[in-house]
């Protein structure tokens, strides 16, 4: 069975995202997907490196939430390109930290799916690190 990637489909994984569900996007993600954020080089100060699903959500999406009030945030897709079975997102986080900061940062993903499975399997993501930094320095747990 052919898997074709519609704006649809994108939109099914990231409208929850903006009320805080990240359960449909991460469903939608395969367990071993290579996952590059901003750099291959890993800086756990900084939540670089590459990944997969399990990695990102313990050293990276785990310590940065847990340093949010409630332990949430929002994300909202500002422009969604579709091609082939690619696509490529800017969108827009926020939230508040712990110590009452704002919680701001602009993120460009490129996602590509799998034409058997319909899994992400490949995702380079590109943000601000040094926001993401002072985040894990400035709200201790």
């Amino acid at each position: 069975m052919s898997f074709t990637l519609t704006p649809a489909h994108i939109a099914s994984l990231l409208d929850p995202v903006k009320e805080g569900n990240f359960t449909p996007f991460m469903d939608a993600i395969d367990p071993d997907v290579h996952w590059i954020l901003a750099s291959e080089t890993k800086d756990a100060s900084r939540g670089t490196g590459v990944h997969n699903k399990a990695t990102w959500a313990t050293e990276l999406m785990g310590p940065l939430s847990a340093r949010l009030e409630s332990q949430k945030m929002s994300i909202s897709s500002v422009e969604v390109r579709v091609i082939g079975n690619k696509a490529i997102i800017e969108a827009f986080g926020a939230g508040t930290q712990k110590n009452g900061k704002p919680y701001s940062n602009r993120f460009a993903w490129f996602l590509t799916f799998s034409s058997e499975t319909g899994k992400i399997v490949k995702i380079n993501e590109y943000l601000d690190t040094a926001m993401v930094q002072e985040i894990l320095q400035t709200n201790p747990l």
